[in-house]
């Protein structure tokens, strides 16, 4: 079953972007924290909704394999791509000392809780299917 497919990507990228850069401005302004680099935090924010989108769309052709396994490599594989764009992005330009942290918590969390509800939806549209199923 898909949850995330061609016709509603581009939506679910969205809807989670919105989510989290409202997040990240409240959260900003709550603290008091000016940002700098704005116009790029947006955009990195940006691609970041949507590979992790892109990742968990993967998982309907990663059924066969067993789900904790799946669900980590997601999250190992989104991590690794983030950690070599940054590695990549540092032979050009400068990044702060701590730039492999950082991104490493503003990934984490929000990739938490976005698959924490995909994978929620995912099993309750498995119930829900099972139980239309048990009444025929």
């Amino acid at each position: 079953m898909k949850i995330i497919d061609r016709h509603n990507f581009i939506s679910v990228v969205c809807v989670s972007f919105t989510l989290i850069v409202c997040g990240k401005l409240l959260y900003e302004k709550l603290i008091g924290f000016t940002d700098r680099f704005y116009t790029e935090n947006i955009f990195t924010c940006l691609l970041v909704c949507a590979l992790a989108t892109f990742i968990l769309s993967l998982h309907y052709y990663l059924q066969r394999f067993p789900f904790i396994p799946v669900v980590i490599g997601q999250y190992v594989f989104l991590i690794g791509v983030i950690f070599v764009t940054i590695w990549f992005a540092s032979k050009f330009t400068d990044m702060a000392p701590s730039a492999y942290k950082d991104m490493f918590i503003s990934v984490t969390i929000p990739y938490v809780i976005g698959a924490a509800a995909y994978y929620i939806s995912y099993f309750l549209e498995i119930k829900k299917a099972n139980e239309f199923f048990s009444k025929l």
